[in-house]
């Protein structure tokens, strides 16, 4: 599968682009297409496999699916910036959330007055695209250390189960990663709401890069 991991200079974006490079062409996007290069020559350089750098259009308009591994302030602007052909996979691993001294805290976007979530954000936007939420919980440290051993499973929704047999296809594609459908978007906000929680989770009770396993 092509897949574009737009946003890949975070430990999720670099995780995703060295474990999926095992099995599938990957293309690292950023705004500036020779910043992109020289990020896919250093992952090369440590496990990746093939992976190349484009700008970020170039990269939507040539991969199957783009997954939109960016940090949550800067998704509207993103979003809106770039064209989606009908029909192309979007993943959006993005969680919006703030800190304070309580701890983390999941904090929606609005559109027309109304609180959504990140896929449902991209969607409203990129209505011909077909949007899938996933890789919420899965600890991008982790997942950004080849020598680590991945056991966890990943949360999906999607607009269908045709377009969650594309995400999990992707997800299976990484060793010890499994994945579930969860629903439509309609229940993406529960999903990115996870993360969150399980820094929660982490902070308080003296925990390293917790995740979720279905039991």
């Amino acid at each position: 599968m092509k897949v574009a991991i737009l946003g890949g200079t975070g430990d999720l974006g670099k995780g995703l682009a060295l474990r999926l490079s095992a099995k599938n062409d990957v293309t690292v996007g950023s705004r500036d297409a020779e910043k992109a290069k020289a990020i896919a020559e250093e992952y090369n350089k440590g496990g990746g496999r093939g992976i190349v750098g484009q700008a970020n259009q170039e990269a939507i308009d040539s991969c199957d699916v783009a997954i939109i591994a960016i940090p949550a302030e800067h998704l509207e602007p993103f979003i809106r910036s770039v064209r989606v052909s009908p029909g192309k996979h979007i993943v959006v691993p993005v969680v919006p959330m703030y800190k304070d001294k309580d701890g983390f805290h999941y904090r929606p976007y609005e559109i027309n007055g109304k609180q959504v979530s990140a896929a449902e954000l991209v969607k409203a936007l990129q209505p011909n695209a077909v949007v899938s939420s996933a890789f919420h919980t899965v600890p991008a440290e982790r997942l950004a250390n080849l020598s680590e051993q991945l056991n966890y499973d990943v949360l999906v929704t999607s607009e269908s189960r045709e377009a969650y047999k594309i995400v999990a296809e992707l997800v299976l594609s990484i060793a010890g990663l499994r994945p579930y459908y969860v629903g439509g978007l309609s229940h993406s906000a529960y999903l990115e709401m996870l993360t969150p929680l399980i820094l929660n989770v982490a902070v308080k009770n003296g925990l390293h890069a917790p995740s979720i396993r279905i039991v």
